[in-house]
Formats: C-alpha cells, structure tokens, sequence
C-alpha cells in the first residue's frame, strides 16, 4: 500500500448516515443499527462511490448475516423463548483518507446478558479502497508484531487475574482492531483470553507512547490537525 505524504491531519469530509431496522416476529426481535457513508456535494474532499458502496454494502451484509444466523437458531428451536438481536456501530477514526468503523454486535436468547457478543471492524484507506493492515499503519522496518506482543503481554501481566491461567497472547499479522485518535486498539473475541464475564478483551496502542514507529498518516493529535484558512467575510472590512 503506498501512503501519500501528510504533513497535518485533515478530517474526512464524508457523510455518515445513520440506519436504523427493526421487526418483531412472535418471540424473535431485532434492532439493526448500521452506517452508510456518502460524499457530500461540491467539497474539496471527495472518494471514489465504489469505494464508500463497497464499505456501505459490506457492513449492511454483515449486520444482517449475524441477524439471520440468530433467527436459524430462534426457528430450530423453543419457540417460547425470546430472541433478541441488536447492532451499533462507531466511527472510531476518519482523518488522512483513512476510515476506520466497527459494528457491535449481541444476542440475547432469553437471558439477562448477551449470549453472543462480537465486534466487526472495518479499516479502509478511502483512496485505493483497500483494507489497511496492523503492517501499514507502522513505518517501514519497524517490527510492530514484537512491539505489539510485548505490550499487550505487558499489560496482561499487571492484572493477571482478569486473564486465564498461564495466558500468553502471540499476536499474528490478521490480528484484529480498530482505530482511534489515541492509538491502536486490539481486541479478543469473547472468552478467547479470558472468562466471559470480562467481556471482550481490548488493549490500548497508544500512538503517543509508540508514536517514533508510527506512520504520520495515522497519528494524528490537536498538534497537527490541519484546518483550512478561515476567509475573511466582505462585510468584516
């Protein structure tokens, strides 16, 4: 993946739009909440539609994926218990053609708490359309699987009894994660590392902390956000 220079931080200038499905069906309900991403007209700032359907298309398909896997299991079994799917998303980073969003997803088959609980994330460079990888957010050279592993083992190591016994994470180059504007966020699936209980598991990269190893298309903090010159109105004269 080649990254164009950037010597500030510009935001995204992309329309988010909120979607919102519903439907109850006897015991079985859902509540899909998802993103679309759109241009906005005669902007400075525009992506290629293909690339922003591609995303919109992808996430929407996801959504209703988990949501039917659900209503499989609500029709082959009890019909008296209540099923209940939800979705929520957030766009957790949008800065340098750079998008990153993930989709929270959970199920409830007639418990108090979620029986199933998952997080889909999408990391998309808006100029190319392809995915962004844990490898090119790290500048070249960089060892960034060492950096990570040791880390996130680090921190597992000061609170060892939120973990399994003996844990020890070896991150590999697929490893999954989202985006932020203070750094890199690497998460687990559901009692992949601990009890499930604990939720899922997440560890904070912090750019700050790891920001010599960082590509600058990624770090992006008040320092170095660029905002357009304000023009001067007529009557202000």
């Amino acid at each position: 993946m080649n990254f164009r220079r950037y010597d500030g931080c510009i935001y995204n200038l992309i329309h988010v739009k909120f979607n919102e499905e519903m439907e109850r069906d006897g015991f079985f309900y859902y509540n899909l909440q998802y993103p679309s991403f759109y241009n906005f007209n005669n902007t400075y700032f525009n992506v290629n539609p293909n690339v922003l359907n591609s995303i919109n298309s992808t996430i929407k398909t996801d959504a209703y994926t988990f949501k039917n896997g659900l209503l499989k299991e609500y029709n082959e079994g009890p019909r008296n218990i209540n099923y209940t799917v939800i979705s929520n998303f957030n766009v957790t980073f949008s800065k340098n053609h750079i998008l990153s969003t993930k989709l929270n997803l959970m199920a409830f088959n007639g418990k108090s708490v979620a029986s199933y609980t998952q997080i889909n994330n999408y990391n998309v460079d808006l100029l190319t359309g392809n995915t962004v990888f844990l490898k090119n957010i790290f500048n070249p050279g960089v060892d960034y699987i060492k950096a990570i592993t040791e880390y996130v083992n680090y921190k597992i190591l000061q609170n060892q009894e939120w973990y399994y016994k003996d844990v020890f994470i070896d991150i590999p180059q697929d490893q999954a994660f989202y985006l932020t504007d203070s750094g890199i966020v690497i998460y687990f699936e559901l009692d992949e590392i601990a009890p499930m209980e604990f939720g899922i598991p997440k560890f904070l990269i912090p750019f700050e902390k790891f920001k010599t190893y960082i590509n600058p298309r990624f770090y992006c903090d008040a320092q170095n956000i660029y905002s357009p010159p304000v023009r001067k109105s007529k009557l202000s004269k």
